[in-house]
């Protein structure tokens, strides 16, 4: 037989073997047995949730779901952002206005340090989600099913002097939070962006004239502080709602609280 078609043989047997292969997720965290795991074409993520057997008192409400197939519009959203804040820092420059310059040049900074995870925002709760299992979305080959363990702070970031790690307090507003976090002079003086661990977002009034009570920040929680808004609205009026859409794709850190 000729090297030739011995080296087509080899090729038909590894693209049958790579067409055939079942696809695979990798599992991390606080799960009974993490790591790499094949999965049958289709299998819905309520049925392995329940093959999973993870605890439903574990912290699910931090645990994320990545897929690569939401990786480019994510790249997007962060590219925009980016591009956002560097005219930002451009126009204030222009205008004589150091502060917003520095405010913005440093969210850019932080902002391009983060990774495009991917992250679908979807609440892994496990009962609710063996519960509804035929009802659940499928998986792909390449998921990742992150399970953190349970903080015990909350971070506020954003138009802040430094961001702030905070004890975390039952029932503690998020405004309380970022009262004990020093704002920048360019920060917002009336909204904040409350980022749950599970990846929602809400805009939450914090003056005197339009505070709200709302969920508290659970565990985990990012309070965001955004730039002014009344400042920013003409060369960006998406950048602090965008902003705090790319800090809910990042999931909770995975070692010790």
């Amino acid at each position: 037989m000729s090297l030739a078609r011995i080296g087509c043989l080899l090729l038909g047997l590894t693209l049958g073997n790579t067409l055939f292969a079942n696809p695979r997720i990798e599992v991390l965290g606080a799960v009974p047995s993490p790591g790499e795991k094949e999965i049958v074409e289709g299998l819905r993520l309520g049925d392995l949730m329940g093959q999973l057997r993870i605890d439903p008192l574990s912290y699910w409400f931090g645990a994320s779901w990545q897929r690569d197939s939401l990786k480019q519009e994510q790249q997007r959203l962060k590219a925009g952002v980016l591009f956002d804040l560097i005219q930002l820092q451009r126009l204030a420059m222009l205008q004589n206005e150091p502060g917003m310059a520095n405010a913005a040049r440093q969210l850019n900074e932080q902002v391009a340090r983060l990774p495009v995870t991917g992250r679908r925002l979807y609440r892994l709760d496990p009962l609710a989600v063996e519960l509804s299992a035929a009802h659940s979305p499928k998986l792909q080959g390449g998921d990742r099913l992150i399970f953190p363990p349970r903080p015990d702070s909350i971070r506020v970031t954003g138009a802040v002097s430094n961001d702030c790690k905070l004890s975390f307090a039952p029932l503690q507003q998020a405004y309380r939070y970022a009262q004990h976090c020093p704002a920048l002079a360019e920060a917002d003086p009336d909204y904040l962006y409350l980022i749950q661990p599970d990846g929602q977002v809400s805009r939450l009034g914090i003056a005197l004239w339009n505070r709200e009570d709302a969920e508290p920040p659970a565990p985990g929680a990012i309070v965001l502080i955004p730039l002014d808004a009344g400042r920013v609205q003409s060369i960006a009026p998406d950048l602090n709602q965008e902003l705090a859409r790319f800090f809910a794709t990042q999931p909770l850190p995975m070692g010790s609280p």
